[in-house]
């Protein structure tokens, strides 16, 4: 009997070449691919976030489930998503289910212990943003260091300011100086890597990492306190679980230096974003660079607009324009090992 594939057609791949590769397993393999449409009603990108918000802070099962999901999971060996949510009902209905794809790193979209209980994988795409997110997070902590966003700004209202900004008496540059990564995995180990080009000192903490193989890479593995209190510049790169939710907050600020650079590219609830601002409104900390926020789009009233020492961008850092080409290819040798071998690979569960 053949594979059936069940690929989730949602707004963030509608329209791409990718989602038309997919049927192209069929010239090769056993194999047929069913393509499900999801939330057509999600037609821009603010109704997308608004879904999203919801997905990454309560789960698949907090989202109306789609029903022609759950037809088609019932006959299906493996489901294919990027961003929609494949909850429990369509899982229990997988009596066949081997697998659930899911074309990200993050696989907030399934319940992965749910699926470990009914004998469903779930596989990820593995650094598939590692390249574009620790090249932005390194422009980002370049840009609040150097005021490279701010002198742009005062540039284009006619005004030629050189000097005198928030953090012009500790604007320094990255040799020498101490870099906190939080987080070592494939964007954290890529922004240490690049940080050592620059010649500057990288210190880590990542209980869940090799700490022998850090330090012969030539990296000093810490624990988070002394992270904190060490660093000239500190980025954050955990995922967000129930473990590391709000692992940076007031205790961690206090112990930084008031020099000291904070950059978040990962995700908004891995900080206090209260405790943040209170940082950096008292001038406790040098500056911030942040990528992410509890609410997107952040409101016109946001208190992030009020700080003149914080860089902001609107959740940018894994914006690039082949990134559905790079997420394709590392699914697609998940799946065509699958096809080929009867294993999995990049399982998360």
């Amino acid at each position: 009997m053949k594979t059936k594939i069940v690929v989730i057609n949602d707004f963030t791949v509608r329209k791409t070449a990718e989602m038309e590769r997919w049927k192209e397993l069929e010239n090769k393999y056993d194999c047929s691919v069913h393509i499900v449409e999801d939330r057509p009603e999600i037609d821009n990108s603010d109704k997308f976030n608004e879904m999203f918000l919801t997905l990454e802070k309560k789960g698949p099962d907090a989202l109306p489930v789609n029903e022609n999901l759950v037809l088609a999971a019932k006959d299906a060996d493996i489901i294919i998503s990027h961003i929609s949510p494949v909850p429990k009902k369509v899982i229990d209905a997988g009596k066949k289910l081997k697998a659930v794809c899911i074309m990200r790193s993050g696989v907030e979209n399934v319940d992965t212990a749910y699926a470990a209980e009914k004998g469903v994988k779930v596989v990820n795409a593995p650094g598939r943003l590692a390249v574009p997110v620790s090249e932005f997070t390194v422009g980002l902590i370049i840009a609040e260091m150097k005021n490279i966003a701010r002198s742009y700004h005062y540039m284009m209202q006619g005004e030629f300011k050189s000097s005198n900004y928030a953090n012009s008496e500790y604007s320094v540059n990255l040799k020498g100086k101490n870099i906190g990564i939080i987080g070592c995995g494939a964007v954290g180990m890529r922004v240490a890597n690049i940080m050592n080009a620059f010649e500057a000192n990288v210190l880590v903490y990542d209980p869940y990492a090799d700490a022998k193989q850090l330090e012969e890479s030539g990296y000093k593995v810490v624990d988070l306190e002394e992270l904190c209190k060490s660093s000239d510049v500190i980025s954050v790169h955990f995922r967000l679980t129930k473990e590391t939710e709000n692992m940076i907050g007031e205790k961690e600020f206090a112990l930084m230096k008031p020099t000291c650079f904070f950059v978040n590219t990962a995700r908004a609830g891995l900080v206090d974003e209260e405790a943040l601002i209170k940082a950096l409104s008292q001038k406790k900390l040098g500056g911030a660079g942040i990528d992410v926020y509890r609410q997107e789009p952040i409101p016109s009233d946001h208190p992030y607009y009020s700080l003149d020492n914080v860089t902001l961008t609107p959740h940018l850092a894994g914006t690039c324009s082949n990134v559905f080409e790079i997420t394709f290819d590392i699914m697609e040798e998940a799946v065509r090992h699958y096809l080929e071998t009867g294993e999995w690979i990049h399982v998360v569960n």
